[in-house]
């Protein structure tokens, strides 16, 4: 059914949204000057709300009004900014508001058939039927219009059909919505790890029958599609829900095109007595799971950060290249380095820090995949608390961090007849937890400065004025020296 009307329960959260984002007084004003136009709210917002999700973007399309002449108008009631001619969108604020609507006239998009994200031309018509432009859309479920005037939806896709299915299914032939534009495919993934849909048999079936492409050059050696996009979507997908995302890009053999360092986890074994569960491959998808176990719910509540969950990803990513007999026994020797060496490769490589809202840290990523057997080499029981402190209050890398990515690993390492063991685990989030207490949000609140140790000692600057500070810090973290008084006394006692 291509038109219907909303019931009251439909009608009132359609209602709320617009009253917030001022598109009410958007149609009032505009049915002013122009007697005919109409306004639609289309696109993921429309989807969103009939989800009941949060709305994040708003795109108004504005029917029967020149570009121009929507323009000159707008401007009288708050500030304008044509994104650009090309697409005849403009980004428009009511004088004294926060929030953007993103308004557009309909128009008709003529792909090349390249592939290329941009690779297509447009002609905007402020009289093209609605269905029109909702027919140039990637997926039904983005393919719904609202008339505002009328409260009213246009979905002449059947995209409330597949909204009540939970599918994602391009409009039209799926191999022509690929052709137009490669990144789709992503884009299909990315929508169903965010919205907990099934991708459609056919649209699934010519994702992998064209993957292949998203790496793909014009004659002029350009990407069709950039690796700013690859990245972004991934990583969308991947927050979203981590393991099944890389099952499904594994299942559509994307990671072979995006990420093929990943695949030589595959089948790369490991011993048995320490790890029951299974090659690398069978390991890092369980440590993706076990963040969302009551035994991980238990120290962590929060979610993980992007840069974390990258990093478990990636944690074991050196272990295919560093496998090999020693004394008779099989060992990954320097996995933990040689992995933070291919992490920042492969990060690098799809420019995983470009997106402003959503790229990692590589830096950060790389120093907890290269740190993420520090408890493992030496017991914490035996370390120096001024260690412990420089990897759980590091300013390169979250503490909290590495402690999460310790605990999923060891979750996920299972001895053969026996319980993952957590005992060091423990011990360093209880030393953790007690420092906390004591610090500051920013900074440890250290006794003595160095002018003062130099001063106290009367020494001259140099290396052991950093040695006396460090073991200053020592007994402060034990507990042996609380306030200034008593570190000047342990300072005059070093000599």
């Amino acid at each position: 059914m291509s038109n219907m009307k909303l019931d009251n329960r439909m009608k009132l959260k359609f209602k709320k949204v617009l009253i917030k984002e001022q598109v009410f007084k958007l149609q009032e004003l505009l049915n002013k000057k122009f007697k005919n136009c109409e306004v639609y709210l289309v696109g993921g917002s429309v989807r969103d709300i009939l989800l009941n999700r949060d709305i994040k973007d708003i795109d108004i399309l504005i029917k029967g009004v020149k570009i121009k002449e929507l323009e000159v108008e707008l401007k009288r009631f708050g500030k304008v900014s044509l994104v650009g001619k090309r697409f005849s969108v403009i980004k428009f604020s009511f004088k004294g508001s926060n929030s953007q609507l993103d308004i557009a006239i309909p128009r008709k998009d003529f792909a090349y058939g390249t592939g290329g994200y941009r690779d297509f031309t447009i002609k905007s018509d402020p009289n093209l039927p609605i269905e029109e432009d909702l027919a140039r859309r990637d997926f039904t479920i983005n393919a719904i219009a609202y008339n505002v005037g009328e409260n009213r939806l246009t979905d002449p896709f059947n995209g409330l059909g597949d909204l009540s299915l939970k599918v994602i299914r391009t409009v039209g032939n799926p191999n022509e919505r690929f052709k137009e534009d490669y990144s789709r495919m992503l884009r299909a993934i990315r929508f169903s790890m965010q919205l907990d849909f099934k991708i459609e048999s056919k649209t699934l079936l010519s994702v992998k029958n064209n993957i292949s492409k998203i790496n793909s050059k014009t004659k002029d050696g350009e990407r069709k599609v950039s690796l700013e996009i690859i990245s972004a979507e991934f990583l969308k997908a991947f927050d979203a829900k981590e393991k099944q995302t890389i099952e499904l890009y594994d299942k559509v053999n994307a990671l072979k095109f995006i990420m093929p360092e990943f695949l030589k986890l595959k089948k790369c074994n490991q011993p048995r007595e320490f790890h029951a569960e299974g090659d690398v491959w069978k390991h890092t998808l369980l440590a993706l799971d076990m963040i969302y176990t009551p035994q991980f719910k238990k120290y962590f509540k929060e979610d993980l950060s992007i840069d974390t969950k990258v990093a478990l990803l990636l944690h074991d990513i050196g272990k295919p290249k560093t496998r090999g007999m020693f004394n008779g026994k099989m060992r990954f020797k320097n996995h933990d380095k040689v992995g933070a060496d291919i992490t920042r490769i492969i990060l690098n490589r799809l420019k995983a820090s470009s997106d402003p809202t959503f790229g990692v840290n590589i830096e950060e990523v790389v120093l907890l995949v290269k740190n993420h057997l520090i408890f493992c080499y030496s017991d914490p029981k035996e370390m120096k608390k001024t260690t412990l402190e420089k990897y759980l209050f590091n300013d390169k890398f979250s503490g909290d961090g590495l402690l999460q990515l310790f605990l999923a690993d060891a979750l996920a390492t299972r001895p053969k007849g026996q319980d993952s063991d957590l005992s060091r685990f423990k011990t360093v989030f209880k030393f953790k937890k007690a420092l906390a207490k004591k610090r500051t949000i920013t900074a440890p609140k250290a006794l003595l400065t160095g002018n003062e140790v130099m001063k106290i000692l009367n020494i001259k600057a140099g290396p052991e004025v950093g040695r006396f500070l460090l073991d200053l810090r020592e007994e402060q973290l034990k507990g042996k020296v609380k306030n200034k008084l008593e570190a000047k006394r342990y300072i005059k006692s070093c000599i």
